[in-house]
């Protein structure tokens, strides 16, 4: 079997030369007529090498991400099809231009099309490869409820949830490791009625909530409730398993609330990790120049311009919302966490080649 993780990640989470074996049998469906489904993608993307971690988390809806191998940094994707059924997945890389996938994904998993963006495109052709990934299944509910069904006008709560489970072929002890992880520690023998139950007690807080609403001067349009989650997975490589947990809810209001959250499995050790787990002990200090310099060219700013003006305090620290990848690690701070909510969720990557000293 291969050595599990390259060069620094190697050191980080296992002694050098250590190799584990990958036991999950992964059987593909379908991709066509399955309705919801997670496929680890491995191509090209012109003439670099990428990895794409893509769920169809809905109907209509794919999201995940991708990775230009040498780099390391997960892009986020999201799109639905188009027109003509093939699907488009913009990325956020750059917020003055537009960049996104067209494609075709066929029967076997094989995506195929023309990626653009920067002024350029180039062909991408990335198809399904588990050999040292891990199988994952998809979950997905929705339900709705009118306020005022008597109403023509009445307003609508809605609840859509997406969950990613273990496979009915993954060893038990990993499978059971992987659940209760992905459930908050919740023993759920019915994955289906779990994520109902979350849509259920939104849905009923909708109609508790609002049911003595005023509607004598019209009904607002802050009446009508929304609430969505969903998982994602943001790196796979066995035995490691960075996934994302995002969820957003409007209760009324001049904006919704939303966040994404990251957890690391470490699949093998069946152990979620911390940043403890992999940095020496003076790591939440000497990280901050590296968060600030990862702000700086996230935002597109000079290395001597200072940051403090776009956020809500003096520095950013490392936090426990982080994930990792074999070439870096990221933190993650949800709106308000480090800056005012038009800032959006600030996500910053820094190569593990920058930080050497502070791996363990």
């Amino acid at each position: 079997m291969r050595t599990i993780l390259f060069a620094i990640t190697c050191c980080v989470f296992m002694s050098c030369g250590r190799q584990a074996k990958h036991h999950n049998s992964v059987t593909l469906p379908n991709f066509t007529t399955t309705p919801y489904y997670y496929v680890h993608l491995k191509g090209k993307l012109g003439d670099q090498a990428v990895t794409m971690d893509l769920v169809k988390s809905g109907p209509w809806m794919y999201k995940g991400f991708y990775t230009y191998d040498g780099i390391g940094e997960p892009i986020t994707i999201w799109g639905s099809p188009n027109n003509n059924g093939k699907i488009v997945l913009n990325e956020n890389t750059d917020r003055d231009d537009e960049r996104y996938f067209t494609g075709q994904l066929d029967s076997t998993g094989t995506f195929k099309g023309i990626w653009r963006g920067n002024k350029t495109s180039h062909p991408f052709t990335l198809k399904p490869d588990f050999d040292d990934a891990t199988g994952l299944d998809v979950y997905y509910a929705a339900d709705s409820v009118k306020l005022l069904p008597d109403n023509p006008a009445t307003p609508i709560g809605e609840a859509s949830n997406c969950i990613l489970w273990p496979t009915a072929s993954m060893e038990e002890p990993v499978a059971d490791f992987m659940r209760k992880s992905f459930a908050d520690g919740k023993q759920v023998d019915n994955v289906r009625q779990y994520i109902k139950r979350d849509i259920d007690s939104f849905l009923l807080t909708y109609k508790t909530g609002a049911a003595d609403m005023d509607t004598t001067g019209g009904i607002p349009a802050t009446a009508n409730w929304s609430a969505d989650a969903d998982m994602k997975v943001v790196w796979n490589h066995y035995p490691i398993l960075s996934v994302e947990y995002f969820s957003y809810e409007y209760t009324g209001g001049a904006h919704g609330n939303y966040g994404a959250y990251y957890q690391v499995l470490d699949l093998e050790k069946k152990k979620i990790l911390k940043p403890e787990d992999i940095f020496k002990p003076e790591y939440k200090t000497a990280l901050i120049p590296e968060l600030a310099k990862s702000f700086r060219k996230a935002f597109k700013m000079g290395e001597d311009d200072s940051i403090e003006g776009m956020l809500l305090q003096k520095n950013i620290k490392p936090n426990n919302n982080f994930y990792l990848t074999d070439k870096g690690v990221a933190f993650s701070y949800t709106p308000y966490e480090i800056g005012p909510y038009a800032l959006g969720q600030v996500t910053l990557f820094i190569p593990f080649k920058d930080i050497k000293s502070l791996l363990k």
